[in-house]
């Protein structure tokens, strides 16, 4: 009902203005010659139709939609007809006041109503604020699209009143006072044209131009009084107002159309010239033709040739223009694809192609607004745990529909007042703001929880963990260091057992710089040949004959001596060493295994050589290339080689595994260490081409307990089935040798039997193994 209220009144207001107009109209054609009614009925259609006009125009001021300048602009409008009515009725009361034709002359007030109409609707019109200002080539061209307009309006107004001073003098009675009224609708037409030329504001452009036409209209039809004085039954009163409220209702109801969007919703671009200059020339070469109508032909022929070429010169003009137009517009159409492909790759430049998040680039920068504005924050990083056995399993495809998944869900708990980026691969970060690392428990425990819940990929339910290193900023410190705080403290988190989160203290960062220190040493102690291979002899059981051995790595340090594999192998492994000292560990081994073949005695046993292998050798693409190689420069038969592996170092690791299968087609042996103590997965033994099945210390050490006895017999039952050697590893004790004897383990290996020996010790003692045999086990372990 609220909104069938102003459709019903906005109907109303055009009919009734177009009723109105019609019948003012219609009475002064019908009455031009002789009255055929009383006078009064002719002034009843310009006081109706300035109500009408006034109602509309405060209607339309009503409107919600409307700017707050655009509604005081209408109001004034408003108040202008209506002043305009006030005077209809004023000058009705003149014309019809008496005998002897007193009321041909409009008193002073009536007068004065009229001019106050026009100042009115004038001072609107200059009020209404502009779009924009002009640059210096707009404005040029606003005075000389103004000169025409003001020049042709000059040229009407002394056409048709200051020539004609006696027959307004002898109409009004006044002709100061009327031909002002004339001059002032020629005012208010050449302000419209300003309004034109140089943009509207709040306004619609379409309804200015409109209500434009209402000072035109007035200014036309009040200049044809001259015309009425043989007729003083008749007043221009009766035509100009009905005339020009149609107008104005017109105007409103375009306005209120566009307020409400009815209007404007394919508004096309704006003209790229106005017509009003043109339309300028066209009234003046109407008006030429006019006067030079009654003269001699020379004159009508020069006159019709002169607007002939100026409405050549005018269309000629316009279809440049038109051209002009179209072409702007392509290049518009051209620019705003060129704005739209730059703002495309502004996104890319500082988001995640993938995810959509912020990119590093974008982060640091953000990470430095927060620097430089001295606000509290903490930056956190986020690692997913095992996530490249997830991708290596599943596939890319997958593991991108994780990052996804996970990239929405940090959005999801974090909220939009904090930043998440995705810095590359599994890696993202957490721009905290305004929370330091003493108070992040709280959206650090948010991330970790949210990550814990599975994530359903390709039809499988995934669980990814987290390891998070978390940060402060502070005055003076630059992002990359912020960044280099948190990636610290996140690797702290993963050495605790991943799926939790670390603050960045200064003990990580004594930790960090010894590590670093010691990360430098290997580096420098692996070109200065500081490294040496001790073996650790593997038996027959029960007697504790030598069948083998395990090359250990050590370290002669030339300061702190023989360092231990506990304290640099760790360090090796996360610092990527690990590689170049495997690959020595690997050809030295090699070398001295060939070496103890130089023995008849050696040569005839079947003993084989166990070399540990990093996971990071592992993901070498050219790791088993470089073990045959090896093998061929050392002269080594691949039958005597064990490469001994990690369960985690293979599991779910896909190149890992084609690796040790090429292996295993070389003829080289495949031992599974530390079985039991990692995934302990049985596909594990299905999938890797493993020979032998090394029992970890922890299962040994009290293999006199129920538990322990339990595993164990159920792993050489497995070994056993499999057709793999089982060795228990880590015996110490000849209770311990015995028990495993007796639940049938038949080759071991630990302290007491043998501790580690030199090369050449150990190629004696293959070498010796007839003599060894006939000592007990316990007095091999001096040795």
């Amino acid at each position: 009902m609220s909104q069938r209220v102003p459709a019903v009144r906005r109907t109303f207001h055009l009919v009734a203005a177009v009723l109105l107009a019609s019948a003012g109209v219609g009475w002064v054609l019908t009455s031009f010659c002789s009255p055929w009614a009383a006078p009064l009925w002719g002034w009843a259609p310009p006081v109706a139709s300035a109500a009408v006009a006034a109602s509309a125009c405060w209607s339309t001021a009503e409107s919600p939609a409307l700017a707050r300048t655009g509604r005081r602009f209408w109001r004034r409008v408003g108040v202008a007809i209506g002043v305009i009515g006030c005077g209809g009725v004023t000058s009705a009361i003149d014309w019809l006041g008496g005998a002897d034709h007193p009321t041909l002359h409009n008193r002073p007030g009536t007068l004065t109503l009229y001019v106050l109409g026009v100042l009115i609707l004038l001072f609107a019109l200059l009020r209404l604020p502009n779009k924009s200002s002009l640059s210096r080539s707009q404005r040029r061209r606003f005075l000389l699209d103004m000169a025409i307009v003001m020049t042709t309006t000059g040229l009407f107004t002394w056409y048709l009143s200051f020539r004609q001073v006696e027959r307004w003098s002898t109409l009004t009675g006044w002709a100061a006072a009327a031909m002002a009224t004339l001059l002032l609708g020629f005012a208010a037409t050449v302000a419209f044209s300003r309004v034109a030329l140089t943009g509207s504001g709040p306004a619609d452009p379409q309804a200015l131009r409109v209500l434009g036409m209402t000072a035109a209209v007035g200014a036309f039809v009040g200049s044809l009084s001259p015309l009425m004085q043989n007729s003083p039954h008749l007043n221009n009163a009766m035509l100009s107002i009905p005339c020009t409220a149609l107008v104005m209702v017109f105007a409103a109801d375009r306005q209120r159309r566009a307020a409400a969007g009815a209007a404007g919703r394919a508004a096309g671009p704006p003209r790229a010239y106005s017509v009003v200059p043109y339309l300028a020339v066209a009234a003046t070469d109407v008006l030429l033709l006019a006067t030079t109508y009654h003269r001699e032909g020379e004159a009508v022929i020069v006159a019709l040739c002169a607007v002939v070429i100026t409405g050549v010169v005018v269309y000629r003009q316009i279809t440049v223009l038109a051209d002009n137009a179209r072409l702007l517009r392509r290049v518009d159409a051209s620019m705003r694809d060129l704005r739209q492909a730059q703002g495309q790759l502004a996104h890319q430049a500082h988001h995640d192609s993938l995810t959509g998040l912020t990119n590093r680039r974008l982060f640091e920068q953000r990470v430095q607004g927060s620097l430089t504005a001295g606000e509290a924050f903490s930056v956190a990083l986020i690692d997913l745990d095992d996530f490249k056995i997830i991708n290596d399993r599943l596939g890319h495809g997958a593991g991108d529909a994780l990052l996804m998944t996970v990239g929405q869900r940090l959005q999801e708990c974090l909220g939009p007042e904090h930043v998440v980026a995705r810095l590359g691969g599994d890696e993202f970060a957490v721009l905290l703001t305004g929370v330091s690392t003493t108070d992040a428990s709280p959206d650090l425990d948010r991330i970790v929880a949210a990550l814990r819940r599975p994530i359903s990929v390709i039809g499988q339910e995934l669980s990814v963990g987290s390891s998070i290193g978390v940060a402060d900023g502070a005055p003076g410190i630059a992002p990359a260091e912020v960044m280099r705080r948190a990636d610290l403290a996140m690797y702290a988190a993963k050495g605790r057992g991943k799926n939790r989160y670390a603050r960045y203290d200064r003990e990580l960062e004594r930790h960090a710089n010894k590590e670093a220190r010691l990360a430098a040493d290997l580096r420098l102690a692996l070109g200065r040949g500081e490294f040496c291979l001790v073996y650790q002899p593997v038996v027959a059981l029960p007697h504790g004959r030598p069948v083998g051995g395990e090359a250990l790595v050590r370290w002669r340090h030339p300061d702190r001596g023989l360092v231990p594999p506990s304290e640099f192998i760790g360090v090796a492994e996360r610092t990527g060493v690990i590689v170049a000292l495997g690959s020595w560990v690997l050809r030295e081994a090699c070398r001295a295994a060939s070496g103890w073949l130089a023995s008849p005695a050696a040569a005839s046993g079947p003993w084989r050589l166990s070399v540990n292998i990093s996971a990071r050798q592992l993901r070498e693409p050219t790791f088993a290339a470089e073990v045959a190689a090896v093998l061929a420069e050392t002269g080594l038969p691949p039958e005597r080689l064990v490469a001994e592996v990690t369960e985690t170092a293979v599991f779910d690791n896909e190149p890992a595994v084609a690796a040790l299968t090429t292996l295993r087609g070389l003829g080289v042996s495949i031992a599974l260490d530390d079985f039991g103590t990692g995934h302990s997965s049985l596909g594990l033994l299905r999938t890797i081409p493993a020979t032998v099945l090394k029992v970890d210390k922890s299962f040994v050490d009290n293999i006199a307990g129920a538990e322990e006895e339990v595993i164990a017999t159920a792993m050489l039952q497995l070994a056993n089935g499999l057709r793999m050697d089982a060795v228990a590893e880590g015996v110490e004790t000849s209770a311990q040798a015995d028990r495993l004897h007796q639940l049938g383990y038949r080759q071991a290996q630990g302290f007491y039997f043998y501790r580690p020996v030199g090369a050449a010790d150990m190629g004696a003692l293959l070498a010796g193994t007839a003599a060894i045999a006939a000592t007990s086990p316990g007095a091999a372990s001096t040795q």
